[in-house]
């Protein structure tokens, strides 16, 4: 990616597909969102950069080594992102994070034992109702639900 496109993409803001995260975030918030947009249609997390879409730049070091560990140990199925680093100026860069659109749906975000299932919202990831939650499982050919029958009717050749 080029920088001027990382700048366009910046200005327009986050939505269903972006979203914007300083660098010292805890790894379950990380995990959430991947969580969340690969149940989704896929998207790209912005390592580097604030709410109000200001770039702060990476602080950590060895941040893809970071990224890399938190989804290997926290998103089940595994899910293989394209991770780039893009210089903005001499003292600031912004990690890209990108997600295709999962196949092994649903995906879950591991933590503190738990299994947790989260969609993403407009602009915001959300835990998964049980309805949201039934149709992932069913996108993910886990699930096949069957059509309830009509009371008062019956199959007729």
């Amino acid at each position: 990616m080029l920088k001027s496109e990382l700048i366009e993409i910046i200005s327009n803001g986050e939505n269903s597909g972006i979203e914007f995260k300083r660098d010292d975030i805890r790894p379950e918030q990380l995990a959430k969102e991947i969580v969340a947009m690969v149940n989704f249609q896929g998207g790209r997390v912005l390592l580097g950069v604030e709410d109000d879409g200001s770039i702060s730049g990476l602080q950590r070091e060895n941040t893809e080594e970071w990224v890399m560990n938190i989804i290997r140990d926290k998103v089940h199925p595994l899910v293989l992102p394209y991770y780039e680093k893009i210089k903005i100026d001499e003292e600031k860069s912004v990690a890209v994070i990108t997600f295709p659109q999962g196949i092994s749906k649903p995906y879950v975000m591991r933590h503190s034992g738990r299994e947790e299932i989260y969609i993403r919202v407009g602009t915001t990831s959300q835990i998964a109702t049980r309805e949201q939650q039934m149709c992932l499982f069913e996108l993910g050919g886990m699930l096949h639900t069957e059509l309830p029958p009509v009371p008062g009717t019956d199959f007729v050749r």
